[in-house]
């Protein structure tokens, strides 16, 4: 394989790293080519066709700043920090139907030299004494195949838990215990190896030759970086859905339903126990359709609406609590 050399260590992010994917799937890449590198990040990474907030617990992200990103593959989401290494593969498609142990296997070998085995299991699963310690996504086009995935070195597990769903406490205690028994580092096992030398390792294990991003391909890809950071990649790109919001208050129980599509209001239905001053709820319902869902967005929305006209004794203010953990970004 050929390592890409990138000079873009240091960065936590990983929108530079996706665009050189791209890059190098759709510029670099010929016949009978393989390249490999290793990159870091620190937060949460969605599968493309995941909904983010489904995903999150809102309320331990937003209170410890955890961030979140969205990749250009599917799968699950998982969570990243700085003990552990993303790698990505990128090669021509093969004749055959695509299969992760094809590749992966490059992987384990490399681990059987240092006295650590490793196995497969399920579809994209690397594991070590039976818990996992890499997880693995992929997509094709007419390009070529980019597999990428995470080497567990020294992962904060709780943090994984915790930032992931679900937020009740009960059931994030009950899940580290859960998860540690489902998933594993590999500090432990690699006598005293450091991360940075681990990586070091597989770079030289697996590649016998080099190729580095000159500074003008550096400066393309972190234009082209921005558009995985857009919030039109983040969350229009998401799959339709429906998110439904419940509060009590003194005034009465309100629910509100919004169908959800390429990140506008589609349909808003709104039910409850609370008593209403007009014969129905369209002067609330009707101001939110074909809006952009976001929380700057509504909060803009229910600025122009006299809600304590709509609702008895209800206010605007009450309306917006609804929506903050809704959204991950609430400053605005």
């Amino acid at each position: 394989m050929i390592l890409i050399k990138h000079h873009n260590e240091g960065n936590l992010e990983p929108y530079f790293y996706f665009a050189l994917e791209k890059y190098v799937l759709e510029h670099l890449l010929k016949d009978n080519e393989t390249y490999f590198f290793t990159w870091r990040i620190k937060g949460i990474v969605s599968g493309k066709n995941q909904v983010i907030e489904n995903e999150i617990n809102i309320p331990y992200v937003k209170e410890h700043n955890v961030k979140f990103f969205r990749r250009p593959t599917g799968g699950g989401s998982v969570y990243a920090d700085e003990n552990n290494t993303m790698f990505t593969i990128i090669t021509k498609r093969s004749g055959q139907n695509f299969s992760f142990k094809n590749y992966l296997v490059k992987i384990t070998d490399a681990f059987k030299k240092l006295g650590v085995n490793l196995d497969f299991s399920g579809r994209n699963d690397i594991l070590l004494d039976g818990k996992k310690v890499s997880g693995n996504a992929f997509l094709q086009n007419k390009y070529g195949m980019l597999m990428h995935g995470t080497m567990m070195y020294d992962l904060d597990i709780e943090t994984m838990v915790r930032a992931l769903n679900p937020p009740d406490e009960k059931l994030i205690s009950k899940g580290i215990a859960s998860v540690r028994s489902r998933v594993n580092n590999l500090k432990p096992y690699l006598n005293g190896m450091s991360h940075d030398e681990l990586v070091s390792y597989l770079e030289t294990e697996l590649t016998s030759s080099v190729y580095e991003i000159n500074q003008e391909e550096v400066e393309q890809l972190k234009k082209d970086a921005k558009f995985y950071a857009s919030s039109e990649w983040l969350y229009r790109s998401q799959p339709e859905y429906t998110q439904k919001l419940s509060k009590r208050f003194d005034w009465g129980h309100i629910d509100m339903r919004f169908n959800i599509k390429s990140g506008m209001i589609q349909n808003v239905d709104i039910t409850g126990d609370f008593f209403e001053l007009k014969e129905d709820l369209k002067s609330l319902e009707k101001p939110l359709l074909n809006q952009v869902w976001s929380y700057a967005s509504i909060k803009e929305i229910l600025n122009s609406i006299e809600v304590d006209k709509i609702i008895l004794n209800a206010t605007n203010e009450d309306i917006l609590a609804l929506f903050d953990n809704a959204f991950i970004e609430t400053n605005n």
